[in-house]
C-alpha cells in the first residue's frame, strides 16, 4: 500500500534503490523515479500474514509534479503456498515458488501545505495465479509539522468485498514516527514508527466470515537505512 508506514513487509530489505534526478534543479522538482527491491522474511498485510515464508517484493515509482504510479510485486521464494492438484485457485499450475502471487498498481497524487499533506489515490490489485482482481480507493493525511508526525489513511475497498451486496471493506490507519540522526557515513539514522489499524464490519465479513468493527492490528518498525554511496 501506498503509505507512510508499510505493514505489508516484514523482514530484511537487501537493497534500496536511488532516486533518479533530471539535469536542471527545475525539471528534478517536477520529475521523479525511484525502485527498490525487498526480501521478507513472511508477507503480512493488514495484520494478516499473506505467506509464511520468504518473498521477494520489487517495486518502482514513476512521479510528475505531486502526480505518481506505482508498480508493487510478491514473489514466493519457496514452495509453502502450493495450491493442492485439482485447487481451481491454481490456474495452470500448482507450484507457486518463483511466481508473482500479487501485482498491485497504484495512482496517486500528493500535495504539501505549510503544516499538512494530503494524498489520494486507487489501488488495483491482481493475483495473477488466482484470476483475481480488486479495487481500493484511499486518502491521507499527515501533520508534518507535529512531534512524531502523526498520519491518517483510510482505505476503502469498492470492489470484491461488495460482490453479492456486501458491505464495501474499509480500514483505517493511524501512524507516527520519528527519525534520530545519526552522524556516520553508513548509516544516517534510526526511524521508528508505529501503527494502529481499525475495520469496519464489512472488512470483517469478508476476510473472517464475521460482522464485526473494531481495532484489527498494530505494529512497531525500526529501520536503519545505510547509504551505499553519496
Amino acid at each position: 500500500m501506498r503509505f507512510t508506514i508499510w505493514t505489508r513487509t516484514l523482514g530484511l530489505i537487501l537493497l534500496c534503490g536511488c532516486v533518479l534526478g533530471t539535469a536542471t534543479a527545475q525539471e528534478a522538482s517536477l520529475y521523479s523515479a525511484s525502485g527498490d527491491i525487498a526480501v521478507v522474511s513472511k508477507y503480512l498485510w493488514r495484520g494478516q500474514r499473506l505467506t509464511n515464508d520468504a518473498s521477494l517484493q520489487p517495486s518502482m515509482t514513476l512521479g510528475i509534479d505531486g502526480f505518481a504510479f506505482n508498480a508493487w510485486a510478491s514473489m514466493d521464494l519457496t514452495s509453502i503456498n502450493d495450491f493442492n492438484d485439482g485447487d481451481p485457485r491454481a490456474g495452470s499450475s500448482d507450484r507457486l515458488q518463483g511466481h508473482f502471487t500479487e501485482i498491485d498498481y497504484t495512482l496517486s497524487y500528493d500535495y504539501s501545505f505549510d503544516t499538512v499533506s494530503v494524498g489520494v489515490g486507487t489501488i488495483f490489485y491482481t493475483f495473477p495465479e488466482r484470476f483475481a482482481t480488486t479495487t481500493e480507493i484511499y486518502g491521507t493525511v499527515s501533520l508534518d509539522t507535529v512531534p512524531l508526525a502523526p498520519n491518517a489513511t483510510i482505505y476503502v475497498d469498492v470492489d470484491e468485498s461488495r460482490a453479492g451486496g456486501g458491505t464495501a471493506g474499509a480500514y483505517f490507519l493511524l501512524g507516527a514516527g520519528h527519525s534520530f540522526p545519526i552522524n556516520n557515513d553508513v548509516v544516517s539514522s534510526l526511524d521508528l514508527s508505529a501503527s494502529l489499524g481499525f475495520v469496519n464490519s464489512g472488512f470483517t465479513s469478508f476476510y473472517y466470515g464475521i460482522s464485526e468493527a473494531g481495532a484489527h492490528d498494530t505494529s512497531l518498525t525500526a529501520g536503519l537505512p545505510i547509504a551505499i554511496n553519496d
